[in-house]
C-alpha cells in the first residue's frame, strides 16, 4: 500500500516535474495502469493550467528567468507562490518572515529539515538545506522541498530540465540514511550541489551574479 507521503511525493513530482513524476509513478505506484494514466494526465493538465495562470508560459518556452538578485522576503514570497501552485496539498510553506541576523537567516521546515540562507547586503548569495532523513517518508519530504526550491530559483526551466537537476544530483537514488557522496550541477544563475556523509545531507544552491 502506498503511504500518504509517498503518494504526495509522486503527485507533486507529476505536477511540477512531469517526466520525473512519471518515472517515480512507474517505479513506486501500486495503482493499475488505467488509474496511473488518468492521474498522470490530470497532473499534466494542472501543470499547464498553473503555469498559464501564473503567466509563466513565456518563460517556459523562451527560457527567460527573472532578475539575478533576490532578497530573503522576495525568496519567501516566490517559494510560497510555487508551493501554492505546485504542491497545494502538502502544506509546505515558509510561514514566517526570514529575519537576517549576522548575514544569515534560518527556517525549519521540520525538526531535521532546515533552511539556512547567506545574505550579502540585501541579496541572497547562497541557500543551504540541512537534513538527516531517517526513513523513506522523510526522504520524500526532502525531495518535495528541494523540488520547490529549484522551481523557485529557476522558473525558466521546463519540466524536463527540472527533472535533469534531480538526475544530475542523483536525488531520487541517493537521498537516504546511508552513503557518502558529492554531486554538482548548474542551471541559469544557480549552482546546485549535494553532499552527504553518515546520514547527514546538505543541499546547496549558490546564486551566481553577473
Amino acid at each position: 500500500m502506498v503511504s500518504y507521503v509517498k503518494m504526495a511525493a509522486m503527485i507533486t513530482l507529476c505536477i511540477f516535474i512531469p517526466p520525473l513524476g512519471w518515472l517515480f509513478m512507474y517505479k513506486y505506484s501500486t495503482f493499475d495502469r488505467k488509474t496511473n494514466f488518468v492521474l498522470a494526465a490530470a497532473c499534466l493538465a494542472f501543470f499547464v493550467y498553473a503555469n498559464i495562470s501564473a503567466g509563466n508560459v513565456e518563460n517556459i518556452f523562451s527560457g527567460k528567468g527573472f532578475e539575478q538578485s533576490l532578497t530573503p522576503e522576495q525568496f519567501r514570497e516566490k517559494f510560497n507562490n510555487a508551493s501554492k501552485r505546485l504542491a497545494p496539498n502538502l502544506g509546505i510553506e515558509i510561514a514566517e518572515p526570514l529575519n537576517v541576523v549576522d548575514k544569515n537567516f534560518t527556517y525549519e521546515f521540520a525538526p531535521k529539515l532546515k533552511l539556512v540562507g547567506t545574505v550579502d547586503g540585501e541579496q541572497i548569495t547562497e541557500l543551504k538545506i540541512f537534513t538527516e532523513p531517517q526513513n523513506q517518508d522523510e526522504s520524500f519530504q526532502v525531495i518535495n522541498v528541494l523540488g520547490l526550491l529549484i522551481a523557485t530559483l529557476n522558473p525558466e526551466l521546463d519540466a524536463e530540465d527540472r527533472g535533469e537537476v534531480f538526475r544530475d544530483l542523483r536525488m531520487l537514488k541517493e537521498v537516504s540514511t546511508e552513503g557518502t557522496y558529492d554531486w554538482t550541477t548548474s542551471r541559469g544563475w544557480a549552482k546546485y550541489s549535494v553532499h552527504a556523509d553518515k546520514g547527514k545531507s546538505t543541499f546547496t544552491a549558490e546564486l551566481i551574479r553577473n
